[in-house]
């Protein structure tokens, strides 16, 4: 039977979070919320000889990464702030509204992210992929979608693999996902595009 997961490249407190609310919002369980155990460093290599997180899917499946992007267009990396030593994120509220802050960036340009979901154990015959990261799915002037890029440098091993990039912000709670393009809300697949070996 075919199932959704979430993966955490980045496995800080804010993605765990935002995580969640996905899981909420589109009935995913929580223990299908996927991360390695370990946030950095030789630790989390090693971890990776007793659970590869991702080995675990199916072709059927449907795994969607969870991280920040740029929201515009040639954004040559993904990623999100962790903590680090005494520099550790916290939850603060500015004006009603709840910020992040703190922590060290970890960021991962396309070829760093596809070696990861090798080393994680994502099988050679998945298929749909779908990179959750503000602006993965924009045309730029120079470079070409970043989940397009994601594609390409894994599509020598990945034959069947498809992976799908957003144009627009992410907005996200618990009950609704979708994308801000200005001052307008869209439907996710409305602004989703979706790039395979083919195109």
């Amino acid at each position: 039977m075919a199932k959704k997961y979430i993966y955490i490249p980045i496995n800080s407190d804010e993605m765990q979070e935002f995580a969640k609310d996905l899981a909420g919002a589109w009935n995913i369980p929580v223990n299908q919320i996927l991360a390695n155990k370990v946030t950095s460093g030789v630790g989390k290599a090693m971890y990776r000889w007793v659970d590869k997180c991702l080995s675990k899917l199916t072709p059927s499946d449907t795994l969607y990464i969870v991280t920040h992007g740029t929201g515009a267009p040639d954004g040559k990396m993904i990623g999100a702030q962790r903590n680090s030593g005494k520099n550790k994120q916290k939850k603060v509220y500015v004006k009603g509204m709840a910020q992040w802050q703190g922590g060290e960036w970890k960021t991962y340009t396309p070829t760093q992210l596809a070696s990861t979901l090798v080393k994680e154990g994502l099988p050679a015959n998945f298929v749909d992929l779908h990179v959750c990261a503000c602006g993965s799915g924009y045309d730029g002037s120079e470079l070409r979608p970043w989940a397009q890029r994601l594609l390409q440098q894994m599509g020598s091993s990945y034959r069947s693999l498809q992976v799908t990039g957003y144009r627009g912000w992410f907005s996200c709670s618990t009950t609704r996902v979708c994308i801000k393009v200005g001052t307008k809300f869209y439907p996710l697949e409305d602004r989703a595009v979706t790039f395979s070996l083919g195109n």
